[in-house]
């Protein structure tokens, strides 16, 4: 038996197996308890061995947390935990290559760091399954508040509904789910449908397309709620003939081949208002390569900017979004918890002067001009 006290035994036990890797930089340690079990000590005897782990720089304890394996060197993040840094946040997008996406991303992270705090960034390609990872993986790290920029086809994630219920700090961005009581900050989308359908009635347009998607997130959902607003508020019927519903996968050439049959069948259309700027751009392209050109045979206009030549849009205020997301979560993570439900002023853009692009392509390099 060895002469070594047992708690220095366990201490070995777990340096070597840090050392060979079984156990990495950011792994959970098993807790005290756990170690008493397996080892059939004493629970004083566990903690003393992961106080002499913590005492040599191997881990690190979090209160309320766990004990988590160290970097290499005082640059890890979870050292920065305990250094003059406010704290860590995580932020979680479905991806940052959008134009809305990456200025929101941009701004977010900008206004944390000018409070004192450090980031983690997880972009999860848009699946909710990546999403709750992202959440659960960052919780090992000790972060103290959360931004989400939840994914677009879903109205639900449990790992959300978990942080609610605890009343832990987390903001959702752009998005928020109807059946979990979270904070949240998005635009004004049923305000900003009705200006673009009201716009579009006000100069005469009488068949009006929409080009949509299936009411999965809160964002379809308003922006749907919006155009039938629109057309209930001047007491005309709502035609859902003229509707479109894109699919997820929108660059591919089965939709642009559905979105030419939708056109080809409707030549009574005089009008089309799209959901999102990528959803427009496919519609400008079709249209083109029809013989439908924007704006003298048919009005397009966009929910964000397109950057096409007479398409005008609705503008969305993403630095303010930002602000008062940061702002929200800030107060959670420094002060008192609670929920705030924030909506943000949105306009509409007719004055459009871009010049008229040199091409339009699909994702497969087809070009449409």
């Amino acid at each position: 038996m060895s002469a070594k006290p047992l708690y220095r035994q366990i201490q070995q036990y777990l340096q070597e197996q840090i050392l060979s890797g079984k156990l990495r930089p950011g792994d959970r340690v098993p807790s005290e308890k756990e170690l008493s079990q397996y080892f059939k000590v004493s629970q004083i005897t566990s903690k003393q061995a992961l106080a002499a782990l913590a005492d040599a720089n191997m881990v690190i304890r979090i209160k309320g947390k766990g004990t988590f394996v160290a970097g290499r060197s005082d640059t890890d993040l979870l050292h920065s935990i305990q250094s003059g840094l406010k704290g860590i946040v995580g932020i979680i997008f479905p991806s940052i290559h959008m134009p809305i996406e990456s200025l929101l991303f941009y701004f977010i992270q900008t206004l944390l760091h000018e409070r004192g705090y450090q980031t983690l960034i997880r972009v999860t390609d848009d699946t909710m399954q990546k999403e709750m990872e992202a959440i659960r993986m960052f919780g090992l790290f000790g972060v103290r508040g959360y931004l989400i920029f939840p994914a677009i086809d879903e109205s639900y994630n449990e790992e959300i509904l978990r942080l609610s219920l605890n009343k832990f700090p987390h903001v959702l961005v752009d998005r928020y789910f109807p059946s979990i009581t979270s904070s949240s900050v998005a635009s004004d989308n049923i305000v900003g449908t009705v200006k673009m359908i009201h716009g579009l009635l006000d100069a005469g347009h009488k068949n009006i397309g929409f080009l949509t998607q299936q009411a999965t997130n809160s964002n379809a959902h308003e922006r749907i709620a919006g155009f039938e607003k629109a057309f209930t508020d001047r007491e005309l019927p709502i035609d859902k003939k003229f509707w479109f519903f894109a699919g997820k996968g929108r660059n591919d050439k089965e939709t642009i081949a559905r979105l030419k049959r939708f056109f080809e069948t409707h030549p009574e259309m005089d009008a089309v208002v799209a959901i999102d700027a990528v959803i427009a751009t496919l519609a400008y392209g079709v249209l083109q390569q029809i013989g439908r050109t924007i704006p003298d045979k048919i009005k397009l206009v966009s929910y964000d900017d397109p950057k096409l030549p007479f398409v005008p849009f609705i503008k969305q205020n993403i630095e303010s979004i930002a602000n008062h997301a940061v702002d929200i979560l800030i107060r959670q993570m420094e002060s008192t918890y609670q929920v705030e439900r924030v909506t943000v002023p949105v306009r509409l853009v007719e004055d459009v002067t871009y010049p008229l692009p040199r091409d339009l392509r699909d994702a497969d390099g087809v070009s449409y001009l």
